[in-house]
């Protein structure tokens, strides 16, 4: 699962000091009018967070309070960049960005619901991408929007985005193998997550996808720095939930070495997530996964977790058809959304 872009926020430059300098058109459809978030405040999209945090919660069972009070945060201290849409006096939605060269990311984008058309959606990421291409240092924008109420896969690739399938999925513990019956393959031992293992957990996070269809989804997943961050964003931040370390595992080989990490985190009162779990490639095919997860069905049923979800990429077959075999169910289909500068 990868859903960075709110760890992400204080490491952008381009602060509301910028917006005076470089000057952002105006944008307007019935009404609806675009301006920079750094011109709102937290009470005037109130509303709209309201209504975004109930989407989350009804349709992912996920609390995401914590996620969105970042974002106020940032907005009142008006270091988020972004836009909002406005009629008069009243905020219909708003989306964020964040630029971190060579990348940019598109943010949350959400519109409220009696306005949630597709044009409102397309003032505002069209206004976000615009923003991001502008930067010169930008050689890629990636994504990953829910879309609660509309459907913006249509917007982005029209904008020159590559768009990935990906499937949030959920499992009821009730209905999970979590009896003692799953054996670890010979020459392994499953351990309880440590400190010690962040940095060979993030090496085997990143040979896990040197060959991997999801390599190119990310570009975080193509170098050793790159699994650091994000391991590091995962267990840091709230982007994916709380971390659980209780719950997450690491597999070692005879060596002693980190050969497979399943991290885990809990998203709400009763829900666990599984963030990401990796097999170095060399130990793929010999149920290690299927061993792993079991485990933590115990290890979270025992936490009092209920439910469990993740997600998986359309293009991972063979990740999908293992959650599939285990009772995972779909959820939701979202995408992956990417865009790279044509080098001149």
């Amino acid at each position: 699962m990868y859903l960075m872009c709110h760890q992400k926020i204080a490491e952008s430059p381009d602060t509301p000091g910028l917006f005076g300098p470089r000057q952002y058109e105006s944008a307007t459809i019935a009404g609806m009018q675009v301006l920079p978030l750094a011109v709102a405040s937290p009470a005037l999209l109130e509303d709209v967070f309201f209504e975004e945090l109930e989407d989350w919660r009804t349709q992912l069972h996920w609390d995401y309070q914590a996620a969105v009070a970042l974002i106020k945060r940032h907005v009142s201290c008006r270091t988020l960049p972004g836009f909002f849409l406005a009629n008069g006096s009243r905020a219909l939605g708003y989306c964020y960005y964040v630029v971190a060269p060579p990348l940019g990311y598109l943010g949350n984008v959400y519109v409220s619901r009696p306005h949630a058309s597709l044009s409102a959606y397309e003032l505002l990421l069209t206004s976000a991408v615009r923003a991001l291409q502008a930067h010169e240092e930008v050689r890629r924008i990636e994504s990953q929007v829910f879309g609660f109420n509309c459907d913006v896969a249509s917007i982005l690739t029209r904008a020159g985005f590559n768009a990935l399938s990906r499937y949030f999925m959920t499992l009821p513990l009730s209905q999970a193998p979590i009896a003692e019956g799953v054996p670890i393959p010979p020459g392994f031992r499953i351990a309880a997550w440590e400190r010690g293992y962040f940095l060979p957990a993030a090496d085997a996070i990143y040979d896990s996808y040197l060959e991997s269809a999801d390599h190119e989804m990310c570009y975080d997943y193509q170098s050793r720095d790159g699994c650091t961050r994000f391991l590091r964003n995962l267990i840091e931040n709230p982007g994916c939930g709380k971390f659980s370390p209780e719950t997450s595992r690491v597999a070692l080989d005879a060596a002693g070495r980190v050969s497979a990490v399943l991290v885990t985190s809990v998203i709400s009162r009763g829900t666990g997530m599984i963030p990401q779990i990796s097999i170095r490639r060399e130990s793929q095919g010999k149920g290690l996964g299927t061993a792993l997860l079991e485990r933590y069905f115990r290890a979270a049923h025992a936490q009092g977790v209920e439910k469990v979800t993740l997600s998986v990429s359309a293009q991972n077959q063979r990740a999908r058809q293992l959650y599939l075999r285990l009772g995972f169910r779909d959820t939701k289909e979202f995408y992956a959304f990417i865009w790279n500068r044509s080098e001149a």
